[in-house]
């Protein structure tokens, strides 16, 4: 197997957490992966980029044209950072209704900063229901419910429970 994953977002918690639920899930399963993040200027709120390469690679970044999936949990940073999907690759992006049509890009969208304000989803989860989303929609996706599950209450068995179930709500919106 061998997949990359670009996770794009602000702030930083959410998309290093997405990498380090990803990379657990990859050594469950005893696959080989490399990761990293880029904070910048995280903690004030800019652009975070984080890498995941799941296989037999060498080098933890990604090229550009080279990911296989870009994970969004921010809309302009989805768009930002584009240029490093390959052309069968998949985006699953946090957008709303002005989030602009990409018809050239197999794109998924969904308004889970509108669901955390209309109290559906906590939004200290939103990473994690945009991860069941990506469950849904993409389809070589390489971890399953299962392991992701586990995953999440390895490495937070505390907040194990309230993931899980945004977990859930992504893959049933």
């Amino acid at each position: 197997m061998r997949y990359q994953i670009v996770l794009t977002g602000v702030g930083g918690q959410g998309t290093i957490f997405l990498v380090k639920l990803l990379a657990r899930c990859a050594l469950n399963r005893g696959v080989p992966f490399i990761g990293t993040e880029t904070h910048g200027m995280a903690q004030k709120g800019g652009t975070v980029i984080s890498y995941l390469k799941i296989g037999n690679f060498k080098a933890p970044l990604i090229g550009k044209g080279q990911a296989d999936l870009l994970i969004g949990l921010y809309p302009t940073e989805t768009l930002r950072f584009l240029d490093y999907l390959k052309e069968s690759g998949s985006i699953v992006t946090n957008g709303d209704d002005s989030f602009p049509e990409l018809n050239s890009l197999n794109v998924f969208k969904i308004d889970a900063s509108k669901k955390a304000i209309e109290g559906e989803v906590n939004p200290k989860s939103l990473n994690v229901f945009i991860l069941g989303t990506v469950l849904k929609h993409v389809k070589n996706f390489p971890f399953s419910l299962e392991e992701i599950e586990k995953g999440i209450e390895e490495l937070n068995p505390k907040f194990a429970p309230v993931n899980i179930e945004a977990l859930h709500k992504g893959l049933n919106s």
